[in-house]
Parts: structure tokens; C-alpha cells; sequence
């Protein structure tokens, strides 16, 4: 089983703090990585938190570990500063090592046990480093967090790492996903602080889950010799299948053996989008160019997946496949109807300008996508 790590961050900040963590991120097929630096007010002429986040990702991304990150970690930190540093790098999902330098710890919770990590801790240039590898699990919750977090101030009293560390673990039984661990996590600081935060917090939650890949053909190969290979690769997908357009569907039940039947009117009609049909095998069948606009409309407008109309037509159905996916991958036919060129010389379908810029929208919003034409 393939792992993924789902990821959301949010900073909580106090009204006089002008200079806030950073956070960044990156992720690929096999790699994971999460870097949050301590806000601080740079020295003249030195780095900020951004930019010493931004370079460790660059460095990660171009494959270093973090044990091979470390000493530039060292050399990117204003001498004398106080500048904590967390960097997670996750490997096949499942892979996990960790470097911190004067941070908090990560909080890991598996099951409704708080997991303690293997932390190797020394000290070196008035640095405290953490460091260690571990694996994670399906249905793991971690917690990156700032200081201001762990030092919440409340009810008369400071909370020590340990009490919040309760706290979170009780959070976990909540279920959900890394939206409402992260909202979970938000609500716990700003209890623990009475609503009021003295000091800026930041929190970058993780939920570990079983990868999540779509499928999408749309359009006919150019040369219809290669049509048992385009429906191949499509049934190939072990997660979720989808097929936009009435002659690629007509194709696909016909290698099938299959029958193509349209589906029931939904209640709110097909005013806008044309109707879906249904076929053995495919998770969602519908029209093409149309459709795949609406679609891409309906990601524009939300920020959530929750945001997405409550609407059962083929572009809100396809739309919320394609957010929930983690990987998309596009089959894109290049026959040419005449009747939907792009070009007046009618040698470009325009399903691919639209595919591409479907295509675009979901990489903005963080999906690994690949488009393939035939």
C-alpha cells in the first residue's frame, strides 16, 4: 500500500508580531518535505525566515537528506540569534527523518498513543540538535509547530510541552482528515490562550493515509489504432478511473464489451452541464469540453473541497474527484473534430487547451499532474 502525507498549515498571529514564521513545502511522487522556521527580525543585510526556508527546500529538493542539510542550516542562522528550525523529509510516504535546531518537538500521534521519537539531541555552537529517522503509518497525525504554540499562556498559567502534548493526543480520536486535525489543533492553542494569544503561533499538520490516484481519458487517439492502448492504460488505474467525452466513452464500451447508458436526470438538472453516462469499470463518464470547464470553474471558486457545490451534475462529480486525488494523470486523444480546432488550421483539438489549463488548476492546488497524448 502506497502512503501519502496530507498536509495544511495555519498561522494563529498575535497583532503587534510583523515579522511571522515561514513555512514551505514541497512534493513529488516519492518525496515529502515540511520546513518551518521561527520568525525573527533580521539582522541588516541578512536572510529572513522565508528565505531561510525557501533555501533548505531547494536543497532538499535537489535530493540532500537532512544530516546532509545540517551545516548549512548552521551557516544560514544569524550568529547570535535564537532562530528555531524544523525539517521533516518523508520518503514513499512512509520513510521519515527529522532535524530540528532550537525547535520544538514534532508531535506524533498513532492510534491514541503519543508516540516519543528516537531523538538523538546534542549541542553544538550554543545549538540544540534533534535528530533521528523513523517510519510512519497509515492514520499517523504529526504536528510541526513554533514556539508560540508550546507556549501558550492561559488560565493563570503557562502549559508545558507535556500537557500539550495530552492535549493533542485526546484531539486524534476525533477522526477526519488534515483539515479538521488542523482545525482541531487551531481551537486547542487558542483555548489554552483564552482566545487572547500572547505570542504568534504556527502549525503545520500532517495526516498519513493510503495515496489517492485518478485517471482521466478524454479524446480519441490520433490514430484510432491506438485506441485498445489508450482504454489499457486507463483501466491500468488502480484507483479511480474517468472518461470526459461521448465519443472516447462510445470507444471504451465497445473494447469493453460493455453497455453505455445514460444516467438519471439529477435533481438540479443538465441546465449547464451536459449528462453523464454510466460504464462497467469507470467511476465517472461524461461529456467533454463542456464539462471539463465547469469543472475547472468549480476548483477556481473553492478553497476546500467542502466549498464545491452540493450538486450531483458531471462537472461538481469530476471536480470532486479530482481534488480528493493526489495524483492525476490526463490520457489526452488528438484527433481532430473539425467542429472543436483550435487553430484555423484545425490540426490542434481543442480538448487539449482545455486539459492543459484543467491541468494547471490542479498543480496550483498542489496535485501531481501528468498529461500523456496519443
Amino acid at each position: 500500500m502506497r502512503l501519502w502525507v496530507e498536509y495544511a498549515w495555519q498561522q494563529v498571529a498575535h497583532p503587534d508580531d510583523g515579522h511571522p514564521d515561514a513555512v514551505s513545502t514541497f512534493q513529488t511522487e516519492r518525496l515529502f518535505c515540511a520546513i518551518l522556521v521561527g520568525g525573527f527580525v533580521p539582522p541588516a543585510g541578512g536572510m529572513d525566515a522565508k528565505r531561510i526556508a525557501s533555501d533548505l527546500a531547494e536543497l532538499v529538493a535537489r535530493g540532500q537528506t537532512p544530516e546532509e542539510v545540517l551545516p548549512v542550516v548552521r551557516s544560514l542562522l544569524p550568529q547570535d540569534f535564537h532562530v528555531p528550525v524544523s525539517l521533516l523529509r518523508v520518503e514513499e510516504g512512509w520513510r521519515a527523518e527529522l532535524l530540528e535546531c532550537d525547535a520544538p518537538p514534532l508531535f506524533l500521534v498513532r492510534g491514541r498513543h503519543l508516540v516519543l521519537l528516537p531523538v538523538v539531541e546534542e549541542e553544538a555552537d550554543g545549538h540544540l540538535l534533534r535528530r533521528c529517522s523513523f517510519r510512519l503509518q497509515a492514520g499517523d497525525r504529526l504536528a510541526m509547530v513554533s514556539e508560540g504554540f508550546i507556549r501558550a499562556r492561559g488560565w493563570g498559567r503557562r502549559w508545558s510541552w507535556q500537557e500539550v502534548a495530552l492535549a493533542l493526543k485526546r484531539l486524534a480520536d476525533g477522526g477526519g482528515g488534515v483539515e479538521e486535525w488542523l482545525g482541531a489543533l487551531v481551537r486547542t492553542y487558542l483555548r489554552l490562550s483564552e482566545g487572547w494569544p500572547e505570542r504568534k503561533a504556527t502549525v503545520l499538520a500532517m495526516y498519513v493515509r493510503p495515496v489517492r490516484t485518478l485517471t482521466v481519458w478524454s479524446g480519441p487517439p490520433a490514430d484510432p489504432g491506438r485506441d485498445e492502448e489508450a482504454l489499457t492504460k486507463l483501466m491500468a488505474e488502480t484507483g479511480w478511473r474517468a472518461i470526459c467525452g461521448d465519443t472516447t466513452a462510445q470507444i471504451a464500451a465497445r473494447l469493453l464489451g460493455k453497455d453505455l447508458r445514460v444516467e438519471t436526470r439529477p435533481a438540479d438538472g443538465w441546465m449547464e452541464v451536459p449528462p453523464t453516462s454510466a460504464l462497467g469499470g469507470v467511476d465517472l463518464v461524461t461529456e467533454g469540453l463542456v464539462t471539463m470547464r465547469i469543472a475547472r470553474r468549480r476548483l477556481q471558486e473553492a478553497h476546500r473541497l467542502r466549498d464545491l457545490p452540493r450538486q450531483t451534475d458531471g462537472a461538481t462529480r469530476l471536480a470532486c474527484l479530482l481534488w480528493q486525488a493526489d495524483i492525476v494523470r490526463f490520457l489526452v486523444g488528438l484527433a481532430v473534430n473539425p467542429a472543436q480546432a483550435a487553430d484555423v488550421a484545425g490540426k490542434t483539438p481543442l480538448r487539449r487547451i482545455v486539459v492543459e489549463e484543467l491541468a494547471e488548476e490542479l498543480r496550483r492546488k498542489g496535485k501531481i499532474v501528468s498529461v500523456e497524448y496519443l
